[in-house]
């Protein structure tokens, strides 16, 4: 069973998440801000990670920073949903594998996970 890392601070939106990658047979852990989801993807065998870009304290965008440029952990696709302009994240050249404005379809970021975690398996042959 493949686990994915949600990091949302807002329940009502983590729960959502959950409800549907759970739905589809996945795990999940949920975490809400920057220290437990470091705790999380340093202590624990996470497959994918869906992380707002807006936290408390330290953003989404440092936890990318954290998992990219980790020699153990930069192979975790990482999918960013955000209520900010993605076109400004695309410029800023954000290593994530895609990126989702809020508000968004659930089936839509289903799809990203099943996409992202297909092409990781395939890459790792």
């Amino acid at each position: 069973m493949k686990t994915v890392l949600v990091i949302e601070d807002e329940d009502f939106i983590s729960s959502l998440i959950a409800r549907a990658l759970k739905k589809e047979g996945y795990s999940v852990i949920v975490t809400s801000d920057f220290a437990s989801s470091i705790k999380v993807i340093d202590g624990s065998a996470v497959d994918i990670v869906v992380s707002d870009v807006m936290l408390p304290f330290t953003g989404g965008m440092e936890i990318v920073e954290h998992i990219k440029s980790s020699d153990r952990l930069k192979h975790i696709p990482i999918i960013l949903v955000t209520g900010m302009d993605k076109d400004i994240l695309y410029s800023s050249k954000v290593k994530a594998e895609a990126i989702l404005s809020k508000p968004f379809d659930m089936g839509q970021l289903v799809a990203l996970v099943n996409t992202n975690l297909a092409k990781q398996m395939e890459q790792q042959g």
